[in-house]
Parts: C-alpha cells; structure tokens; sequence
C-alpha cells in the first residue's frame, strides 16, 4: 500500500492537460486529497465525464473545466480570465499538457512543430507569468511542471520534444530558486516511459509496444509528483529505473547516448 498523500496543502488546482494519462491520474488524486479543481484540456466531453466522476466520488469537492487550446496565443491570458471571472484562486499551476511529433525535422510541417513548441513550452512560460501574481497573494502556492526523462539527451527524430522538456527542465529549476523567497514553491516532475496514448499519438505504434515493459502507470507517476511538490522538492524522477537512465546520462558520451535513442525510436 501507498504511503497517504498530504491533505489540505492544496486548495485550489490548475491542471492542464487533465482529460488523460499523468494528468488525468494528478486530477484523481488531487481531488482525494480535497482540492477543488479546474481542468484544462481540448477534449470537452472527456473534461466533462472527468469532472463529474470526481465530484460523484470526492464529496465536498468543486470541479470545474475549460477546453482550451494551449497552442493559441491567447490561452493564458483566457484561461486567466476564466479563473477571475468564476472566483477560482488558484494555490497550485500544474502544467502537465504536452504531446511530441515524431519523425525527421526536415519532414515535418514547420507549423506542426512551432504548435507542438507552444503547447510544451510557450504555455508553460505564459500561464506561469499569467498566474504567478495570483499564486503569490497566498502564503504558500506551488507550481508543478511535467518534464520527462528525454530532456536530459538530444532525441533524434524526437529532436522538438526533447528540446521542449530540456527547456521545461532548466526553466522550472530556475524559478525554484527565484520564486522560493516569495513563498511559492517549484516542482519538476521528470517520468519516463508512462501507461498512457502519448506514444501513440505521437505515432510511435511500435516503439509504444516496447514501452509498456518498463512503463509506469500513470498513477504511480502522479503520487511520486504530488509527494514531491509537498516536500517542495526541485527536481523529482518517477521511479528506479529512470533515476538509473538519468544517472548514465551524466557519464555516458552523448554520441553513444543519442545513437541508442535513434535506434529506439526507428521504425
């Protein structure tokens, strides 16, 4: 059995991304823990049948949804109306949505991948910018950011979502350190291979056949990510398996490193 999440700590929870996978498994458990929610996804109706599960099965609790698309310009800046308009004072921003393309730069559509690089990235910098005075008007508030273990190596044919999450990496550290005087506290959640779609959306049928004998569940992944943004951690990495995949990366030449992600992700 899991050792029991902290309760009350999180009041008011952003999540983006929340109709499915690690964020989907972050709404269930935040909504346990008694926070009243604001989902955040594309998918409505997938929004729609979460948010009334949680409440049907976490008296007490609130659960409201947006479907937005984060890749827009002026998402943030919607989703922040929304939260002023409905009185929802966010305490804790999780910035969970993201989703790769896979295949050779030079094939892609150039607009496919500046989406993908806004949704990943962009969003994360603009809603964290939207939000941060809201968070600060609390005596504490947390931020947590979904990274993933590609951002620790270059990924050919995955060469945009790996820059993404090394961006989300080295951005989140960063405001750890800033915003930590301030009373809010940062958290990198970094998982691995994860029992989600995100390989198959991203086409990567084969490779996710591969994944799912060392893959987490999503939920695994979440309580690691909440038990981390409790003790206001800095960096945490899902599981055993990938602290020793992030470790080699500190030792092994990057040559060696990118030519074994090549022939992981080749067809």
């Amino acid at each position: 059995m899991s050792n029991p999440l902290p309760s009350q700590k999180f009041k008011k929870v952003l999540i983006t991304g929340a109709s499915q996978g690690i964020g989907r498994a972050l709404a269930e458990k935040f909504a346990r823990l008694g926070a009243d929610l604001l989902l955040v996804a594309r998918n409505e109706s997938a929004l729609k049948d979460l948010s009334e599960t949680l409440e049907k099965a976490n008296a007490g609790i609130r659960v409201q949804y947006l479907k937005l698309d984060l890749s827009k310009a002026d998402s943030a800046k919607v989703l922040k109306a929304f939260c002023v308009e409905k009185n929802f004072q966010v305490d804790t921003l999780v910035n969970n949505a993201g989703y790769g393309v896979w295949g050779q730069f030079g094939e892609l559509t150039l607009q496919e991948q500046l989406d993908c690089m806004n949704v990943n990235m962009t969003a994360v910098v603009q809603l964290t910018h939207e939000f941060l005075p809201l968070l600060t008007k609390h005596a504490q508030s947390y931020i947590l950011n979904v990274a993933s273990t590609v951002a620790y190596q270059a990924m050919p044919t995955f060469a945009i979502y790996a820059a993404t999450k090394s961006f989300v990496l080295s951005f989140s550290r960063a405001l750890h350190h800033e915003l930590k005087p301030q009373g809010v506290f940062v958290t990198t959640l970094v998982p691995g291979a994860t029992d989600s779609q995100f390989l198959e959306r991203a086409g990567l049928q084969h490779t996710a056949e591969k994944a799912k004998k060392v893959s987490m569940t999503a939920e695994a992944v979440a309580e690691i990510g909440i038990k981390g943004l409790s003790k206001g951690q800095i960096e945490v990495i899902a599981g055993g398996l990938n602290k020793m995949i992030a470790g080699a990366t500190r030792f092994l030449p990057k040559k060696v490193l990118e030519h074994a992600a090549e022939s992981i992700y080749r067809k």
